[in-house]
C-alpha cells in the first residue's frame, strides 16, 4: 500500500515537472521567435492545474505573433479572469481588440459588473492568503479568550474573534464567487474570420447577420453542434467550432 501510495505521488510529481518544463520550453521558443513550438509548448499546460494568468497572457502573445487575432483574444480574456489586475494583458487586449473589424460596445452593467470592478478585480489567491490570515487571528482571538483571566482581555479577545470570523465567512464567499465567475463559461470569442449567424440552428436557415474574428459574443444555450449566442441584443445561432468559450 505504502509502495502505490509512493508510486502516486512521484507520478503527480513528475506530470507537474513536466507541466512546468513545457511552459519553461514554451518561453524560451517564443524568445527565440519560433511561435508554432511556442504555441505547441503552452498548449500542453492548458487544461491542466497549472494554469495561470502568465501562462494565457504569453498563450496570447504567441498566438498574435501568428496573426491569429480572435485566439489571442480569447488567452487574454482568459488571463484577465485569472487575474484582472494583470496589466500587461489588459494593455493587450485593448490593442488587440482595436484590430477588430466588429464595433460592438460593452454592455457591462449592474451588480455584476460593479463586483467585477471593485471586488473580483484582485485575484483568487489574494483572497485565499487574506482568508488564511483571517484564520489564524481568529483562532489567536479565541485562545487569548479562553486562556486569560483577566475580564478586560477576554472582552477584547471576544469581540475581536467575532469580527475576524465575519471577515473570514466574508472572505470565503467572495473568493467562492470569484472562482465561479473563473469557471463559468458564460462569454466567448469568435474565432474564425467571421460567421454567420442563423436565426435557428441549421445550415438550411437564412443568415440574419455576421460576425468577424475576435468580437465577444453572450452565450445563451447549445445543442451538440450550435450555440445560441446574444450580441448587444441581437440572438441568433452560430456553429460551436467558430467561438471559444472564455
Amino acid at each position: 500500500m505504502k509502495f502505490l501510495f509512493a508510486l502516486i505521488v512521484l507520478f503527480i510529481t513528475a506530470f507537474a515537472n513536466g507541466q512546468d518544463s513545457s511552459f519553461a520550453l514554451g518561453n524560451e521558443a517564443y524568445a527565440n521567435s519560433d511561435f508554432e513550438t511556442a504555441l505547441n509548448e503552452y498548449n500542453k499546460v492548458v487544461g491542466s492545474e497549472l494554469m495561470s494568468a502568465e501562462l494565457y497572457y504569453n498563450l496570447g502573445n504567441t498566438y498574435y505573433k501568428l496573426d491569429q487575432l480572435g485566439e489571442a483574444i480569447w488567452a487574454y480574456e482568459r488571463a484577465l479572469k485569472i487575474d484582472p489586475n494583470n496589466e500587461n494583458a489588459v494593455f493587450n487586449l485593448k490593442f488587440a481588440n482595436s484590430k477588430t473589424y466588429d464595433d460592438i460596445e460593452s454592455d457591462d452593467s449592474g451588480i455584476g459588473h460593479w463586483l467585477r470592478m471593485n471586488l473580483f478585480q484582485f485575484s483568487i489567491n489574494f483572497w485565499a492568503y487574506f482568508s488564511i490570515i483571517m484564520s489564524f487571528a481568529f483562532a489567536l482571538a479565541i485562545y487569548f479568550f479562553a486562556t486569560t483571566k483577566k475580564q478586560k482581555i477576554k472582552n477584547r479577545a471576544l469581540t475581536a474573534s467575532f469580527t475576524t470570523l465575519a471577515l473570514l465567512i466574508f472572505m470565503v464567499i467572495i473568493a467562492y464567487f470569484n472562482k465561479n465567475g473563473i469557471v463559468d463559461r458564460k462569454k466567448a470569442i469568435i474565432i474564425t474570420e467571421f460567421i454567420e449567424v442563423h436565426p435557428s440552428p441549421s445550415d438550411t436557415s437564412p443568415s440574419d447577420f455576421k460576425l468577424h474574428e475576435g468580437t465577444k459574443v453572450d452565450l445563451l444555450r447549445a445543442n451538440d453542434d450550435w450555440t445560441e449566442i446574444n450580441v448587444n441584443g441581437n440572438t441568433g445561432w452560430v456553429k460551436k467550432e467558430a467561438i471559444w468559450e472564455i
